[in-house]
């Protein structure tokens, strides 16, 4: 289902194609790659994404299909031959002097920094594809994915096929509470965050190397529910073995990442351990098709519905209220905000209304779209807001908050029938 100008929600969805117009880039490169691409941002982030493009596609994929499409096939053209898609890709410049040693880049002039982020993209071009009914779209995403996936497993997975990231960043939740401890005065954007930059950057950002020079690695909710989701998606494109490899993936995370006393998912440190701090990155398995229904409901009722917790004035917050770490509005160390420790982004309500829609929450996920929804008209495409009063704050026009649109669509279509507890 998608949302047309007679939908309830028809402002939002026009203030989205005004911001996602207005963020698109495209162009070709001196060596003759054409691109085009929405930047999150025209002054702050005006490189591409990696999940943040996802989301962008998704978006468009309700206001122009074919922008989708671009969009998509942009980001798998940045692939490179080792079959990685880094995280951010300079199209126009090189990345800016004032940003060269904050990014995870090789040398000034790297065309895309070396490190990930969630991989989403196997999810997110079958969307598109469906929609598009392109089966040429649809092959060209199969291989992309497919190439991109060997990458992971060849240079992230464990031996359970879980895959590691060796710096916060990684899973695009910049300076969550939940590296705090390990990472101690290393955690971002603290200053020791650029030596751990600096000892990843002389192993050229091996994961391998990192690890086996004692360098700090974790294994993240959120990325794994992404490469979860990622071969979902590779099985909707086609890929013969996808969905057995996503539902054997889906075992291995349950039994390593769930706390079952808890009843929730936490990320595990470098040692092993379980790092039990709460935040929205443990909700986020919600999203995956094949999680067991009894999970899913302990986490809907125990956590997300939690008043306490994260179902606030305006859901979901990045950290749990009930965190020491949790702060609803800016959180500075130095100038350097230091983003996902409290305020709502809208990349978490996609990931959560998903699972409330495949749960049968109908009355819960359309409060969720409606309280969205509020957030946009009360502050506008903000970066992110304050989860108690709506206040935006960080970039505006910031094109991921367009994803508005799509939790929109997602809500529309909730089934009224709850799936059983198994």
């Amino acid at each position: 289902m998608f949302l047309n100008s007679v939908s309830a929600y028809s402002d939002v969805l026009a203030g989205a194609r005004r911001v996602l117009d207005a963020n698109w880039r495209e162009g070709r490169t001196p060596s003759g790659l054409v691109f085009g691409y929405t930047c999150p941002d025209a002054v702050k982030y005006p490189d591409q994404f990696f999940w943040d493009s996802c989301f962008h596609a998704l978006a468009w994929n309700h206001v122009d299909p074919r922008r989708a499409m671009r969009e998509l096939r942009s980001l798998g053209a940045t692939q490179q031959p080792s079959g990685v898609i880094g995280h951010t890709t300079f199209w126009q410049r090189p990345v800016r002097p004032s940003r060269a040693f904050t990014y995870n880049v090789l040398h000034r002039r790297a065309f895309q920094t070396a490190t990930i982020q969630p991989p989403l993209l196997g999810w997110v071009w079958a969307e598109v594809a469906e929609r598009s009914g392109d089966a040429r779209f649809a092959d060209e995403g199969r291989t992309i994915v497919q190439r991109f996936h060997e990458f992971l497993e060849r240079e992230r997975a464990d031996a359970d096929g879980l895959i590691g990231i060796l710096q916060p960043d990684e899973t695009g939740l910049d300076a969550t509470p939940a590296y705090d401890q390990p990472l101690g005065w290393r955690s971002h954007p603290r200053v020791g965050f650029l030596a751990l930059q600096a000892f990843n950057r002389r192993r050229g950002f091996d994961y391998r190397r990192v690890v086996a020079d004692g360098g700090f690695h974790a294994t993240d909710v959120l990325v794994n529910t992404a490469w979860i989701l990622g071969w979902e998606g590779l099985a909707r494109l086609g890929q013969a073995r996808a969905a057995g490899r996503a539902e054997r993936l889906t075992s291995a995370f349950v039994q390593r990442l769930y706390d079952r006393n808890a009843g929730i998912f936490f990320a595990e440190g470098p040692a092993g351990e379980m790092l039990r701090v709460s935040t929205w990155a443990g909700l986020a398995p919600l999203a995956i098709d094949r999680l067991p229904a009894d999970i899913g409901h302990r986490i809907v009722n125990e956590h997300l519905l939690d008043p306490k917790s994260f179902w606030l004035r305006y859901p979901v917050p990045s950290t749990a209220a009930t965190e020491l770490s949790f702060v609803p509005g800016s959180n500075r160390y130095l100038w350097i905000e230091r983003y996902w420790r409290g305020p709502t982004w809208l990349f978490s309500t996609w990931f959560i209304l998903r699972g409330l829609r495949r749960l049968g929450y109908a009355a819960e996920s359309r409060h969720l779209a409606d309280r969205t929804i509020a957030l946009i008209r009360q502050s506008g495409f903000r970066e992110y807001f304050n989860p108690i009063t709506g206040e935006g704050m960080g970039a505006r026009n910031f094109a991921v908050s367009t994803i508005a649109v799509e939790c929109a669509a997602i809500a529309e279509r909730v089934p009224d029938i709850r799936q059983s507890v198994a």
